[in-house]
């Protein structure tokens, strides 16, 4: 029984000669190489023949499992082989300087090759003809003529030029041939034993690894590791020599590439303020790895259900199974031992009820903004925190007290007409920094800032210049937070160290700063406050939310269980 090769090439000779008897005519040479590009038009008739072959097997696959598993593998072999013949065609193009190639004879090429089938009945392909002495050529290198010519982006063509360096062996300027940059993965590209797109790719990441490696020095470590990637595109798919490629990437990352790397970083590290969009205030924060980490956990945290910061459970008093002795350290006394929610796992998130979804909007996309609206508001907590001014005369004074609500630390000139003025800031105001705020902004800012209303005539001539309405001061804040404990919204986990001094009558409408109408909301909840999501009661000199008759009918005030689990509703009003 013939071998492979020899019955292959037995398969070529017999398709040579039908090339040879078709054409009837002898073959004109190429000028530049004195070939008659008979192997050419054997690959054209190819193309007609594998065509053919694949309907003829696709249609003789039938209900067979095994044949259909059968058509599957050679279906793939054949793209992998042409696959190789793509980045040896660029290569053979590289050494051809194809892109010198002038007009006529590229017009007269691509009319022949408009059907293939005809090019191999045919003899002959046009002759080279030289561009002339002091002409630019038809394109500006090898890879923008691919791109022309395979109707490619020019990252593609230049991806094609860079994977056939990478794999392929080429002939250099001097006529001598230069290997390929990883032979290794460029033989199991001839081989053919692993998709060629997938192959390329991986050829390109691992080169990012080069300045890593330390030069030529480490070539025994480079071969090494090219060695191992390429078992691993033998036998794994393109996901897990991807995981291999980065597992290699952090064994070569030492302490000198992680310092040049961190330099870097240091040059861009910070929050940019890139303009006012229709969705709003857009800032880019470029950070660090350890900053990365630090966010992407306080996300995890803030969202995930079986956390304090996540949403949590509707209050129950059924208790979970215990925890099994095998699960325990045997030192724990009994009575010590977690019973309840052992085995809550893989507790999916939930929707906030104060967070809306958009019309379309999936579930998914609903949680990935909640996500990061609660990523957003902890930094803006923490800022106003960090910012927030040390009040002397307690004796204990300090920035970011958790036990105390944020002080307030804003002053926000807003300039309205009169007219404005008299209907209690309904209009929007303009800042300092000439940004509009909108009467709800500023009825919420109010509670936690002072505002200094500039009064304008008609002539835009300021009239009066107001005073700084008094806030809560340290001590009544202080008795506050003992009262409320948190965010007064039932479900809401924010502590205190993270809420604001609420006044239930603004007292731009002429309330009182007093200890008897005051709260604390987060600012989350002190937003959906002025939004008119609810409104709150003083019963019993404890505030008390009423959620709308749309989602409580019953108009029951309720305290937050999760500060005061034993609070009892209150009767509905």
């Amino acid at each position: 029984m013939p071998s492979t090769p020899a019955l292959a090439t037995e398969a070529l000779t017999i398709l040579t000669g039908l090339v040879k008897h078709t054409s009837g005519t002898p073959e004109v040479p190429v000028a530049s190489t004195g070939s008659r590009g008979g192997s050419l038009r054997t690959l054209a008739l190819l193309i007609p023949v594998l065509r053919l072959a694949i309907d003829e097997a696709a249609a003789d696959i039938g209900t067979s499992p095994v044949r259909a598993a059968a058509f599957v593998a050679l279906a793939e072999a054949l793209y992998r082989q042409a696959g190789y013949g793509q980045l040896l065609a660029a290569s053979r193009a590289i050494d051809a300087q194809v892109h010198t190639i002038t007009e006529e004879p590229l017009a007269a090429l691509n009319q022949i090759l408009r059907e293939p089938a005809g090019f191999a009945a045919k003899s002959g392909l046009p002759a080279d003809k030289p561009t002339p002495s002091g002409r630019k050529p038809l394109y500006r290198d090898d890879a923008d003529f691919l791109a022309a010519a395979l109707n490619l982006t020019h990252f593609q063509a230049q991806h094609r030029v860079q994977s056939a360096e990478n794999l392929l062996p080429h002939t250099g300027y001097n006529g001598q041939v230069v290997p390929p940059k990883f032979p290794l993965l460029g033989q199991v590209l001839s081989d053919g034993a692993a998709d060629p797109k997938s192959l390329a790719t991986l050829a390109t990441k691992f080169q990012t690894l080069a300045p890593a490696r330390g030069g030529t020095g480490d070539e025994a470590a480079a071969r090494a590791l090219e060695a191992e990637l390429a078992e691993a595109a033998r036998t794994r798919n393109a996901q897990g020599t991807g995981k291999l490629l980065k597992d290699q990437a952090k064994r070569l990352d030492d302490s000198a590439a992680a310092t040049a790397r961190e330099a870097m970083e240091d040059l861009f590290v910070g929050a940019y303020y890139l303009g006012h969009t229709r969705k709003g205030y857009e800032y880019k924060v470029i950070t660090t790895a350890e900053g990365h980490e630090l966010l992407a956990t306080a996300a995890d945290i803030l969202n995930s259900p079986r956390t304090k910061a996540g949403t949590p459970a509707e209050p129950t008093s059924q208790a979970g199974p215990p925890i099994p002795d095998w699960a325990v350290d045997p030192g724990t006394a009994p009575e010590a031992r977690p019973a309840a929610g052992f085995t809550d796992l893989g507790v999916a998130p939930e929707l906030d009820p104060m967070m809306e979804m958009h019309p379309g909007e999936t579930i998914e996309h609903a949680l990935t903004r909640q996500r990061a609206r609660r990523l957003h508001q902890l930094i803006i907590d923490s800022v106003r925190i960090t910012t927030s001014p040390a009040e002397s005369g307690s004796g204990d004074d300090s920035v970011g007290d958790g036990q105390m609500p944020l002080a307030p630390n804003v002053t926000l000139n807003v300039t309205i007409d009169l007219q404005t003025f008299l209907g209690q800031l309904e209009a929007a105001g303009v800042t300092d920094r000439g940004e509009d705020i909108s009467a709800a902004g500023c009825r919420r800012i109010a509670c936690n800032a002072g505002i200094i209303p500039i009064v304008l005539n008609g002539a835009r001539v300021p009239l009066e210049l107001g005073r700084s309405r008094r806030y809560f001061n340290r001590a009544q804040r202080r008795a506050i937070a003992v009262r409320d404990k948190g965010c007064i919204n039932p479900g809401c986990t924010m502590s205190i160290g993270r809420c604001e001094a609420h006044h239930l009558d603004p007292w731009n409408c002429g309330g009182r700063t007093d200890l008897s109408r005051g709260c604390l909301l987060c600012p989350s909840c002190h937003q959906a406050y002025h939004a008119g999501r609810f409104r709150i009661e003083m019963i019993g000199g404890h505030p008390h939310v009423i959620l709308p008759r749309s989602r409580d009918p019953l108009q029951t005030p309720r305290r937050n269980w999760i500060f005061h689990p034993a609070a009892a509703p209150a009767e509905a009003a």
